[in-house]
């Protein structure tokens, strides 16, 4: 390494400014390297929280949601909780720890499975958690994008659901799945009509206002944007691509 010749403070920043303006650009020209950069930021924060090593000097932060289980003492256990951990521990089982060695490691990964690690660790940032009923809810773009269903990943069940309603709730709910047995459960206690809403929702696809989401419509007319059915070839602004050939 050669030898660092003697520099005041001010000069030192003022060089490292123009090092800094140089590195961005060479980074905004390997969409590789950024990508794998980023990957290696979130990789450190939600699946290697503990692990030895420097980051790479990247401003992207983020934020993992550590919450729910104050808010659903249930949360845990939940089929869809279950789901992300596997995902979590499959995907860091074999990233090295060092941060070093995991950029190397990242570097040498294909760009589809880098988007599939970063959508594993951008997963456990999402927050849409609400202080308040509300009509509408948080990230209802995300939900219509990638089709939620909560069907596939919550039941309403007496002590998830109908235990916390009021009784003519509950029976407004029966009367939507179960009309029949409306009037045969009307003459129970609360308990006892959402031990019954429980055992007579299964098998219906029955979800709470909340959890409907609105049917999600294609973008239609704007420039850029194309469908994941179709498979344009991108031709991006020639100026741009001009520079990033350079």
């Amino acid at each position: 390494m050669p030898k660092t010749a003697s520099l005041s403070d001010r000069l030192a920043q003022r060089l490292s400014a123009h090092r800094t303006a140089a590195l961005q650009i060479e980074i905004a020209r390997h969409p590789h390297v950024a990508l794998a950069a980023l990957v290696h930021g979130v990789v450190q924060t939600v699946l290697q929280p503990d692990a030895c090593g420097d980051g790479l000097p990247f401003g992207v932060r983020l934020t993992v949601q550590d919450r729910l289980e104050s808010m659903a003492p249930d949360w845990p256990e939940s089929p869809a909780a279950v789901a992300l951990r596997t995902l979590q521990e499959v995907a860091g089982e074999a990233l090295p720890q060092d941060g070093a060695e995991l950029f190397a490691v990242l570097l040498a990964t294909s760009q589809d499975d880098l988007v599939r690690l970063l959508a594993v660790c951008v997963a456990a940032t999402v927050d849409v958690v609400t202080p308040r009923a509300t009509a509408r809810q948080p990230g209802t773009e995300l939900a219509q994008a990638v089709g939620l269903d909560m069907a596939a990943w919550w039941k309403p069940t007496a002590e998830g659901y109908f235990q916390h309603v009021p009784k003519a709730a509950i029976l407004e709910a029966v009367s939507q799945y179960a009309p029949e047995q409306v009037t045969r459960l009307s003459k129970l206690k609360k308990a006892g009509i959402a031990s019954e809403a429980e055992r007579l929702v299964e098998g219906t696809g029955w979800m709470p206002a909340v959890f409907q989401t609105e049917h999600h419509m294609e973008p239609e007319g704007v420039p850029g944007v194309a469908s994941d059915t179709d498979a344009p070839e991108v031709v991006a602004d020639e100026a741009l691509a001009h520079a990033l050939a350079a």
